[in-house]
């Protein structure tokens, strides 16, 4: 459960911070393309993000 949330958390910031999210091409091979988030829309990311970090950190502490 924890690792799900690391991965999605850790996901969800890095968007926000490069502002890039991968497209995929129909041969297959992936691209990265503007994400064009507007101020408030990287801000909620970050802070959705930020909150499954937090979450999955407390539920490693906690064994599960």
């Amino acid at each position: 459960m924890s690792l799900l949330l690391i991965l999605a958390g850790a996901a969800l910031v890095a968007i926000a911070m490069s502002n890039r999210v991968p497209r995929f091409q129909p041969s297959g091979a992936p691209q990265l393309v503007r994400a064009r988030l507007t101020e408030t829309g990287r801000a909620a990311l970050t802070a959705v993000g930020g909150s499954a970090l937090i979450i999955a950190f407390f539920l490693a502490l906690s064994g599960i």
